[in-house]
């Protein structure tokens, strides 16, 4: 067990321990939810914490899918696809990349299967795939599908049925999931290729295989409850939906998700009976309203520290599945939505410079990669603002640096080093390797694709980030 594992491991442990003693001192009922603010509090802790992936992830979809503010052009079992980088401009994605160009499919199982089609290419795509629960169901890619291609069915839990020849299987953890796939674009002039393999990736319903039209899916937004960012930390909101949830896309024979049911009862939150949080006494309420802002705290005081961290750098090996460490998977889930995992691509996350303090777009820095980071594909370092961890605008549009960038200045022994301030360098070189920052707090993430055993070994490890 990593020590990442074992520290959330204790949390939980001691949050196990906290609600055996309340429940000791006040048992609870056969008859009805114990109505104790203690027992909420320690209870509404675990299950926030356990329920935010799924919650943040579908706040994601509704968003986008059904908020009327947005409208309704990105919709489920379809592909809403991004034909262009991603710029400062767009907030639908929290800490994205700027190496490829994005689709995105929320999915819909509860009717039938769905089949991704990938035709045959030479160029590096990535097609993550997840459960509602943030767990990697599968990932099809030019490290494991290959130039080949395929055609996959997404088949729900329990499905049993019989999918066409040559159509392989994937079974889902929950009904409801999504994939974001990414194609390798190396500068504007590779756009085209990028778009053309991108427009040639198809999702199919199993009743239309084979079909030479295949129907546009009109999902019924009232099928989809609406939750909000904003009710990410609104108590009533959060637990009324995530109850919803649990019915909505449930996982089906997991251990963690049965015992909590246990919990969930102590509160009226038992999946299978609903939640009204009107009928909850004044004390269980201000004890769920307190777990909310201390739970979410947790999360984003643990997001910054979440993995080993060397030079001050987090270093993000992700595996699979990560739900069964609920802390790590919140806090994964809250820096960014669908990380690949360790085989396809690695991160380095930066919150502080090499003696530890935020980084800051007042100050000046450099970060000397030498070696650069051993990849089979290619690698980047990216510059986010820690208010609104998304690109930060600058005069030269520039969002992110690496071994791709045209116009580098490397060191004769193949070193790079990349400056990172908020006003342009007035030296010819630092301005050639300029890394704009905001005026104000930043954070990094450095991506490997396709890492190399010593990013995997930790044979390498990022150099700090150096104040000048």
């Amino acid at each position: 067990m990593s020590l990442v594992q074992r520290c959330a491991a204790a949390i939980l442990t001691s949050l196990l321990f906290a609600v055996a003693a309340t429940a000791a001192v006040t048992p609870a009922r056969t008859a009805e939810p114990a109505q104790d603010e203690a027992l909420a509090y320690a209870t509404g802790v675990q299950t926030y914490i356990n329920g935010f992936p799924m919650m943040d992830l579908y706040r994601t979809l509704w968003e986008t899918s059904f908020d009327p503010k947005r409208g309704h052009d990105r919709t489920v079992n379809e592909f809403f696809a991004f034909d262009r980088l991603i710029t400062s401009k767009d907030d639908w994605v929290i800490t994205p990349n700027n190496d490829t160009i994005y689709s995105r499919a929320f999915l819909d199982l509860r009717k039938e299967p769905i089949i991704i089609a990938i035709p045959p290419t030479t160029r590096q795509y990535w097609v993550p795939i997840s459960d509602l629960r943030h767990d990697f169901d599968a990932n099809l890619s030019w490290d494991t599908v290959g130039a080949r291609g395929g055609a996959f069915a997404l088949c729900p839990p329990g499905w049993q049925g019989v999918l066409p020849e040559g159509v392989k299987r994937i079974d889902m953890g929950t009904p409801i999931g999504w994939m974001l796939p990414r194609f390798a674009v190396n500068g504007d002039a590779d756009l085209p290729g990028a778009v053309a393999l991108q427009k040639q990736v198809r999702l199919v319903p199993l009743s239309q295989w084979g079909a030479t039209n295949v129907a546009r899916p009109k999902p019924d937004p009232a099928d989809f409850p609406r939750f909000t960012r904003a009710e990410l930390t609104d108590a009533k909101a959060y637990f009324t939906s995530l109850n919803t949830l649990l019915r909505f896309s449930p996982r089906i024979g997991n251990p963690m998700d049965e015992a909590m049911v246990g919990w969930l009862r102590e509160i009226g939150m038992d999946p299978a009976a609903g939640f009204d949080w009107d009928k909850l006494s004044p004390q269980a309420r201000r004890g769920l309203e307190r777990a909310t802002a201390d739970a979410h705290r947790i999360i984003a005081e643990r997001m910054p520290r979440l993995v080993p961290i060397v030079n001050n750098w987090q270093l993000a090996r992700l595996d699979k599945r990560i739900s069964g460490d609920p802390v790590f998977a919140a806090g994964a889930a809250m820096l960014g939505l669908l990380w690949n995992p360790k085989e396809i691509s690695t991160y380095d996350v930066a919150f502080f410079d090499g003696k530890s303090a935020p980084l800051d777009g007042q100050n000046r820095y450099v970060i000397k990669f030498s070696p650069q980071p051993p990849v089979n594909a290619f690698w980047s370092v990216t510059m986010y603002s820690a208010e609104t961890q998304i690109f930060v605008p600058n005069p030269i549009n520039r969002y992110s640096v690496g071994d791709r960038t045209q116009g580098m200045v490397y060191g004769k022994d193949g070193s790079l080093e990349v400056f990172l301030q908020a006003e342009a360098p007035t030296d010819p070189r630092e301005r050639a390797n300029w890394l704009p920052a905001p005026k104000g707090r930043f954070y990094l993430v450095t991506r490997h694709y396709s890492p190399k055993a010593a990013i995997l070994t930790g044979d390498w490890t990022p150099p700090p980030v150096i104040k000048r």
